[in-house]
């Protein structure tokens, strides 16, 4: 059921917000028409509130869902109830023009897309931004295909500091028309937004960036911890590093060690509200299993899924990534 109103008053709302919308700014023009579209939000966890509420922010009517009934009261208190919640997908895609969904696995964006597609209306635009397998995608944008829609596979990089910043970049795998369609969605969650070619493409290139971002973030916490242990001041190492050719996003953004930035990075919250290792992992595992499949040899990320495969046994899996640095301090 639609939290908030009924179905009816909620059309109705809904509607008169896209005449409001239409009309309520020369600069929007460009984009009016999708600017004007009621969007459904699947997937309210640490990346898909922030990038829901900049939808909201950008002039869309968003109706939210998630397989937590807590997390969709949450994201009803954080719009200050500018949005609306559904409890079943078959609402979503019903009662919304586009969908976006960010969801953990390949097996629920499969499960997600076989509900949203029962009540689909042709020439929906469905994008899913899940880090998943290129074959899982490929497979959902022909479910899409077979009832009339347009499917976009656009995983995003970016963190939760950009989903929450809307700096997300967006890489896209799809028809080029679909993506020109859909790019005021793209705008009003980041920055930019990447044409990686058919369907797959933008999963390859998200796949294979965060086997880079893993390995990094290894190497920092590897580092910072030698450094810290041979009597290094965090804060004062971290300033080298990041001044010298150490500096990468996993030292200057994420830094692994509490305290040794001012950013509000998870680290500095104990491993709170990020990218959650066990995430990690699995991307680093979809990114074995494609250089499997290619014959391209992946050492370095063998080391590292290892590490992110001991690391979660020992209790560390719902922290965010950068634990690997707590991990390496207390082993």
């Amino acid at each position: 059921m639609l939290n908030g109103t009924n179905h009816s008053a909620l059309r109705g709302l809904l509607l008169l917000r896209r005449r409001r919308q239409i009309t309520s700014s020369t600069n929007r023009e460009v984009h009016k028409r999708w600017k004007s579209n009621v969007v459904g939000f699947v997937g309210l966890g640490n990346m898909g509130i922030p990038m829901a509420k900049n939808l909201l922010k950008n002039g869309y009517t968003v109706i939210g869902n998630d397989v937590s009934a807590k997390r969709m009261e949450l994201f009803r208190e954080e719009s200050d109830g500018a949005a609306n919640t559904a409890d079943t997908l078959q609402e979503i895609s019903s009662s919304t023009d586009t969908v976006v969904t960010m969801l953990p696995e390949c097996a629920h964006v499969l499960a997600a897309y076989s509900a949203l597609l029962e009540s689909s209306k042709e020439n929906q635009m469905f994008v899913d931004c899940s880090t998943i397998s290129p074959e899982t995608s490929i497979k959902v944008a022909e479910m899409a295909q077979r009832k009339g829609c347009r499917f976009l596979g656009a995983p995003v990089s970016g963190g939760v500091v950009g989903a929450a910043n809307g700096t997300l970049t967006f890489m896209v795998g799809g028809q080029e028309d679909t993506v020109k369609a859909a790019q005021g969605l793209f705008d009003s969650m980041g920055s930019r937004t990447v044409h990686c070619g058919a369907q797959g493409t933008g999963l390859i290139a998200k796949i294979c960036n965060n086997m880079i971002l893993g390995m990094t973030t290894v190497a920092v916490a590897e580092a910072m911890n030698l450094g810290i242990k041979l009597g290094l001041d965090p804060k004062l190492f971290a300033s080298i590093i990041n001044t010298s050719t150490g500096k990468c996003w996993s030292s200057e953004v994420n830094n692994p060690v509490p305290g040794a930035t001012d950013n509000k990075c998870p680290s500095n919250s104990d491993y709170q509200n990020g990218f959650k290792s066990v995430l990690l992992l699995k991307d680093m595992r979809l990114g074995k299993s494609l250089a499997i499949s290619s014959g391209a040899p992946i050492p370095l990320t063998d080391k590292t899924v290892d590490t992110y495969e001991q690391l979660t046994a020992k209790g560390l899996g719902d922290k965010d990534f950068s634990v690997v640095y707590k991990y390496f301090r207390e082993t």
